[in-house]
């Protein structure tokens, strides 16, 4: 089952429709991004997020009216194509929330409030963890969390459904969509866990299974999970360009555990030590012995 299928089946038992303008609703620090992560990525639009994309901080709150003009224009996008749509935001004020129902109702699409009812105390305690451009005051998230509508009053603001989220269970949503997804054992996670987002952004998989390519405008380096059976010695290999010195038919691989590693491979370096997957020959030293 794909990925798509697996969500919709899951939204299906929870009695959610798709598609639909999911409106998160909590002050900050609630946990309100958590919950989106139960969503699909492309679902999910956030002013934390189109802050970044117009000023490169999540927290540069002068960037606030360039990142409102992106977030709007992608959910009018988005609602045009009947698309669903997951609001990140604390939506706290009345006036918001009519707002996105409006746009929502305008597209023929239910709008569906996600209440994240958190107590204000881990709200506030929560803000001692965030970068200080993110940090919100007290006063303010005591504001938000006082904000926060009951049901009844958001059914009579037009949303068709409304939910307190720890009624539904978005974890086993979560768990169902990656599982289902081309990455089941979770190769890229374990991936951008070593070599970071931007590197895991250009991972594609590969037919072997425990292999990726980093592939990139025509460009490409051929990776492998590495596991001998030692739970200490688990890590990642890069094929090299060249040949088995010994001659036979067999790709050299050496171990990578950085980006600076996989740009040494990239750039055709010497690396300390390269083994053969056919006849297990080690090539110490190859670049060196080809050109000598």
């Amino acid at each position: 089952m794909s990925p798509h299928t697996t969500t919709t089946a899951a939204l299906a038992r929870l009695r959610l429709p798709e598609p639909a303008l999911y409106v998160l609703i909590g002050p900050a620090g609630s946990g309100k991004t958590a919950t989106a992560a139960a969503f699909p990525t492309e679902w999910r639009l956030s002013l934390d997020d189109c802050r970044a994309r117009v000023a490169d901080c999540t927290g540069d709150q002068g960037s606030t009216a360039a990142a409102l003009a992106v977030f709007h224009a992608v959910l009018a996008g988005r609602l045009a194509r009947r698309l669903p749509t997951v609001v990140d935001a604390t939506s706290t004020h009345h006036a918001h929330r009519i707002a996105l129902v409006d746009r929502a109702r305008a597209h023929k699409v239910p709008a569906v409030a996600l209440v994240v009812r958190t107590p204000l105390a881990l709200c506030q305690a929560r803000q001692h963890t965030r970068p200080p451009a993110r940090q919100v005051p007290a006063h303010v998230v005591a504001r938000q969390h006082q904000g926060i509508p009951y049901t009844a009053e958001l059914l009579r603001e037009g949303f068709a459904q409304a939910h307190d989220v720890t009624g539904l269970d978005l974890l086993r949503l979560l768990l169902e969509r990656t599982a289902a997804s081309r990455d089941p054992a979770g190769l890229r996670a374990e991936f951008r866990a070593v070599f970071g987002d931007d590197l895991a952004a250009a991972v594609a998989p590969h037919p072997v299974p425990g292999h990726l390519l980093l592939a990139v405008a025509g460009r490409e380096l051929h990776l492998r999970r590495q596991d001998d059976g030692d739970p200490f010695d688990h890590g990642w290999e890069a094929r090299l360009r060249e040949s088995c010195p010994d001659g036979c038919d067999g790709a050299l691989w050496t171990r990578v555990t950085s980006p600076a590693d996989l740009l040494d491979v990239h750039l055709g370096g010497d690396p300390d030590e390269a083994l053969c997957d056919t006849c297990d020959s080690p090539a110490t030293g190859l670049l060196h012995r080809m050109e000598t």
